[in-house]
């Protein structure tokens, strides 16, 4: 495995990849940080993990009118999609929040 540094919304993160997904990697984390600083108007619009959860939301929006326009619709459970994202909105606030008070 990997170790890539990535930046978004001026804050950096290890993460890690598989081999040869380094640059693949610093190109979604340069996407999401653009379309972040767009939708947030390039200012703090609420707590960073609100920030993040919008974009991810945005994002996940387009991925479904993208794949519907395909007709490809994704077979998802739609309640097990919304308590995934429950638990990932509460994680990043836990981040956010440890974040905050580094």
């Amino acid at each position: 495995m990997a170790q890539v540094d990535i930046e978004v919304n001026g804050r950096f993160y290890r993460m890690l990849c598989e081999d040869g997904q380094e640059a693949r990697l610093r190109e979604l984390a340069a996407y999401v940080d653009d379309r972040l600083h767009r939708l947030t108007g390039g200012g703090r619009s609420g707590s960073e993990a609100q920030m993040m959860l919008m974009t991810c939301l945005v994002l996940a929006d387009e991925l479904q009118d993208v794949m519907s326009g395909k007709g490809i619709a994704p077979a998802v459970d739609e309640g097990a999609v919304v308590g995934e994202l429950d638990r990932v909105a509460k994680r990043i606030e836990e981040v956010a929040a440890r974040l905050e008070r580094a």
